[in-house]
């Protein structure tokens, strides 16, 4: 028996992700100003928040303009935990839960779109660093490895793979 999760309102997550996102990107834009290493803090700060909080947004607006309907938010292990187990303690993923299962291209653009997102948007956090060599430098290497690590995983037990069972099940 699972435990019972919290739902959480999908404007409510939706308009706090969006503010969060914006506010990310400002507080980067803004870093540039600062010394080094308050610098550098913000912009790794700033790279991360853009990676998680793109993620189920984008799956929301994608499958929003595909004619898939969503019922709430919860938090929820990642689905990394399969691989690495002591990952299972943590429930700080935001899931979003479908109304229907989606089939078909429909489907796997949805799900996609969260992966996706999340190894390219960080991308933006990268351009803005180019202010400091040294964050840069950083926030490129880290992106790239994301890119990489997501693109793995995603296709073996994420966003990726639930994308190409949706093309099956057509």
């Amino acid at each position: 028996m699972t435990a019972h999760r919290p739902r959480y309102p999908l404007h409510r997550v939706n308009a706090v992700s969006t503010a969060i996102l914006a506010l990310t990107l400002l507080l980067a834009k803004l870093s540039c100003s600062f010394t080094m290493p308050l610098s550098l803090t913000l912009l790794v700060i700033c790279w991360f928040l853009i990676l998680y909080f793109s993620h189920c947004l984008a799956h929301y607006v994608t499958g929003r303009l595909l004619g898939i309907k969503f019922r709430y938010y919860t938090l929820s292990p990642t689905m990394l935990s399969r691989s690495f187990p002591f990952l299972r303690r943590f429930s700080v993923f935001l899931t979003l839960r479908l109304a229907e299962k989606p089939e078909g291209w429909r489907g796997f653009v949805m799900f996609t779109s969260g992966a996706l997102a999340s190894m390219l948007f960080p991308l933006l956090v990268v351009y803005i660093s180019r202010c400091n060599p040294l964050a840069f430098r950083f926030l490129l290497s880290i992106t790239l490895f994301n890119i990489i690590f997501t693109g793995y995983f995603s296709s073996k037990q994420g966003c990726i793979s639930k994308g190409l069972k949706c093309l099956k099940r057509r």
